[in-house]
């Protein structure tokens, strides 16, 4: 029978698909479906044997230093693209772990803490450019571990026979103590509650990463509010023309689109670790100690105001920039009607010359057809001369002459009506 592969063989994105599965399934594999399997196993605990220390760090790294700060741990390059790795250094088991936006470095050490910060204090100049530190936890577990005082320590009962207890506040040396005072819970059991708690501090720090970001555009964006309450002040009264207006909308628009590009990220990024940060406080069924707030209920009522604080802004920037596009449509109804007003004035005003034109045109076709009569006549005259003279007209010339303009007239105006209709035809069908 074929063996399976074991957990610490595919552990790491640079191990290969297994071998075994071609050769079983007999079939081509989607190109992401390894990465998809082994994210199930992703950031694995690490199982924790009392008394022991943890030393927790996160990374902010930008333009991609996570390689960089991966070889300054390890001095390897070999794997800096990695999601997360497991190594012993210096006694220690050092646990790598890349997140989207940061890196995470988990340092556990059987002793009082001293491997830990000897091996973070080598280090400690050859931070590569660009990586700052979000979080600095450290993590007391032992049976009978201290608690801190109880008038400052926040904290309670964990799942699994544990104890835990924080103040939340960094101390002289920058760290931030935790303690876990466990009796009886298994090391893998120990490990995943000391994660999550580890994790949900974590990810409440990147949480709040949107809060200064809130609170450093709330003037620009109250400006911007103003600025378009003007506007559509000005809109109403018609304190300016339509071009100004026009300019001032979509300079606003531009603002705040660009203000909503830039924090469109980060505000994103707050409200999904946010989800995180419950799950993990979820998952510790935290019971309350005496008269001592939880660490779950602490971590609740100080995360939520700043959420509703980055939710807020996020909902004004797209409130206006809503309102913005309203004003553009008011504006571009109010161009629309007054466009609409002139065509009818334009129109009126062709409607009156083609009926000036008409009258003209017709006074015209009169006097054309007086004068081609009285030209016809002259030309008729000749013959009727001849025809008086040779007495084969028993009348004088100007008796004729009188009697044959009446028919002439007619037909002259009969012919130019026919000509003008003809004419009126042709452009219809054209």
């Amino acid at each position: 029978m074929t063996e399976l592969p074991k957990a610490s063989e595919i552990d790491g994105e640079h191990t290969p698909p297994p071998a075994w599965l071609p050769g079983i399934l007999g079939m081509p594999q989607h190109p992401d479906r390894d990465g998809a399997i082994k994210e199930a196993h992703a950031r694995p605990p690490l199982p924790i044997v009392v008394p022991a220390i943890v030393h927790h760090l996160a990374f902010a790294t930008p333009d991609d230093t996570a390689s960089a700060l991966f070889e300054t741990l390890f001095d390897d390059v070999s794997e800096g693209a990695n999601r997360h790795t497991i190594r012993a250094v210096d006694g220690l088991t050092v646990k790598w772990e890349r997140h989207t936006e940061f890196v995470s470095i988990t340092l556990l050490g059987q002793d009082d803490g001293t491997l830990g910060e000897n091996l973070l204090g080598r280090l400690r100049n050859r931070w590569p450019d660009g990586v700052t530190l979000l979080a600095a936890i450290r993590a007391f577990i032992g049976p009978e571990a201290s608690l801190l005082d109880d008038r400052i320590a926040i904290g309670g009962h964990l799942r699994g026979a544990t104890r835990v207890a924080c103040t939340f506040r960094p101390g002289p040396d920058g760290w931030m103590d935790m303690h876990f005072r466990t009796k009886g819970a298994g090391a893998e059991q120990l490990g995943r509650r000391v994660q999550r708690v580890l994790e949900a501090e974590i990810y409440r720090t990147m949480a709040l990463l949107g809060l200064p970001l809130a609170r450093r555009i709330n003037p620009e964006l109250s400006a911007l509010e103003a600025a378009l309450a003007d506007i559509v002040d000005t809109l109403s009264n018609g304190g300016a023309t339509d071009n100004e207006i026009l300019d001032s909308l979509q300079a606003l628009s531009a603002k705040t689109e660009s203000l909503r590009a830039t924090v469109r990220y980060r505000f994103s990024a707050s409200r999904a670790y946010g989800v995180l940060v419950e799950e993990r406080l979820d998952s510790l069924h935290e019971e309350k100690v005496g008269e001592r707030p939880t660490l779950s209920g602490f971590l609740r009522t100080r995360l939520a105001p700043a959420l509703r604080t980055v939710t807020s802004s996020e909902a004004r920037i797209e409130e206006l920039s809503a309102s913005t596009g309203r004003a553009l449509q008011l504006l571009r109804a109010r161009i629309e009607i007054s466009l609409n007003r002139a065509n009818q004035n334009i129109l009126q005003s062709m409607n009156e010359r083609q009926h000036r034109q008409l009258l003209l045109s017709q006074t015209v076709e009169g006097l054309s057809v007086i004068a081609i009569t009285y030209y016809l006549l002259g030309i008729i005259a000749y013959p009727v001369k001849s025809l008086v003279e040779q007495d084969i007209i028993p009348t004088t010339e100007v008796v004729a002459l009188g009697i044959l303009a009446p028919f002439v007239a007619f037909g002259v105006f009969w012919t130019v009506r026919r000509i003008r209709a003809h004419i009126l035809e042709e452009e219809g069908e054209s």
